[in-house]
């Protein structure tokens, strides 16, 4: 078996760069390149070999997933504004007077300027490619928002990262939070499997998790993992951006 193919079952992120080079990231930040025209790695091949055995191993033993979820194949490049969810939440001036914490930050470059102009406190950004700096996780914050993360990761990081939340929001604090909905999913993805709670889909060189949402199943899912009251703020298309806070006095109402 290639390398390459023994990377993409270990759940290594493989991209294709302009030219004929290859970036590839392990598990645990892992960074090497490759050159196809030269058919050069920049480290050691034995060493490369051995660590991504020893992946093969974890995910045969049950210790680690196969499937990636990495905000470098899955983060969309906002060059121009901000995501829509960001937009939307400085339109209706939502975090005027709060501290936020942006979970999944990714490529979404012009968030912070737009929150920050719109009358937030402050804004910590978290990303563990982009913004791995996690001393912003030990604080609490008036806002945690998190747009298109949930739906990109399998059941058992999802429970942790509404731990997160959980633990990261102020006791009156509130959650902006969006998801894809299930026809995007259904249709825009080459599908490898179903799984019980997604979806295997091709990305790339890679396989990924992809899960799609109707608005009743994340009000669900959120109000399980964590109590509170939820609520649907508005739809981008079939995608659905929802309110959460521990109190019902705190919903917000649609505009």
């Amino acid at each position: 078996m290639k390398l390459s193919e023994k990377m993409i079952l270990a759940g290594w992120v493989i991209n294709k760069n302009g030219d004929d080079t290859f970036i590839v990231y392990g598990p645990n930040n892992q960074k090497y390149s490759y050159d196809s025209s030269a058919k050069i790695w920049s480290g050691d091949v034995v060493d490369l070999e051995k660590e991504v055995d020893e992946d093969l191993e974890k995910i045969k033993q049950g210790k680690r997933s196969p499937i990636t979820s990495s905000s470098r194949l899955t983060a969309l490049n906002h060059t121009k504004q901000s995501s829509q969810p960001v937009r939307y939440i400085c339109s209706k001036r939502l975090v005027d007077g709060k501290t936020v914490l942006h979970l999944g930050t990714g490529l979404d470059r012009f968030a912070k300027r737009d929150l920050l102009a719109s009358g937030c406190l402050g804004v910590a950004d978290y990303d563990p490619n982009f913004y791995p700096d996690s001393s912003v996780l030990k604080k609490k914050y008036d806002v945690v928002m998190a747009h298109y993360i949930v739906n990109i990761i399998p059941p058992k990081v999802r429970h942790q990262v509404y731990q997160l939340i959980g633990r990261t929001l102020n006791t009156e604090g509130i959650v902006y939070l969006t998801v894809q909905g299930v026809w995007p999913v259904v249709n825009n993805y080459e599908i490898l499997r179903p799984l019980d709670d997604g979806y295997l889909i091709k990305t790339g060189f890679n396989q990924t998790f992809r899960k799609g949402y109707e608005s009743a199943d994340i009000i669900n899912e959120i109000q399980q993992e964590l109590g509170g009251q939820a609520k649907v703020l508005t739809m981008f298309y079939s995608n659905t951006f929802i309110s959460w806070s521990r109190e019902r006095k705190r919903w917000i109402t649609s505009y």
